[in-house]
């Protein structure tokens, strides 16, 4: 079984809501919580609650770590740092194509359009992930409906999941990206 982040509820609002990371009394950190680059500068990493690094290669590797101890039972210590095969991801405009090599599956789940209509082990009842990246969030948002999809299945899928969808999270949108759910 994989390593869990400490999560707790402080507001809801149908999908939208708050969570404490790390120890349930005193929250490390809350969403909806930002998650830093390589890109990003040092004032940004400082704040992120999550750091996101990514390999160029084919299939992309991805990797979350946090500066904050958010790992239950003590507290005590950084973490986690999670890592995951991103695998090929085709546009979702081409939704009945199956890219064929799939993206890992665990506590970091990288989920696109395609995996979504292709991978049967998303229905793993065993599958319980701390963080969802919709890997391809920026391609959905400019087709009608698709976005509010996506984020709609893997809220019910996987409700105590946070959800990133890269690229999106900007002044603009944050509130409604909040109230769609995503952490």
């Amino acid at each position: 079984m994989a390593e869990g982040l400490g999560r707790t509820v402080l507001h809801r609002h149908r999908y939208g809501r708050v969570w404490g990371l790390g120890d349930r009394s005193s929250p490390a950190a809350r969403t909806p919580a930002l998650i830093s680059t390589d890109d990003d500068d040092e004032v940004c990493r400082d704040l992120a609650a999550f750091h996101c690094t990514q390999t160029r290669t084919i299939p992309a590797e991805m990797t979350i770590s946090t500066q904050f101890a958010l790992m239950p039972p003590s507290f005590d210590r950084q973490g986690p740092q999670m890592t995951a095969s991103v695998g090929h991801v085709l546009p979702p405009s081409l939704e009945e194509a199956n890219a064929g090599e799939s993206a890992d599956s665990g506590p970091l789940l990288p989920v696109s359009w395609q995996r979504l209509h292709h991978d049967p082990s998303l229905l793993d009842a065993d599958l319980q992930p701390n963080i969802i990246v919709l890997v391809d969030a920026v391609q959905l948002a400019a087709q009608p409906g698709k976005l509010v999809t996506a984020i709609q299945t893997l809220k019910h899928r996987f409700p105590g999941a946070l959800l990133w969808p890269p690229g999106l999270g900007g002044p603009d949108n944050a509130a409604v990206l909040a109230w769609f759910g995503v952490d």
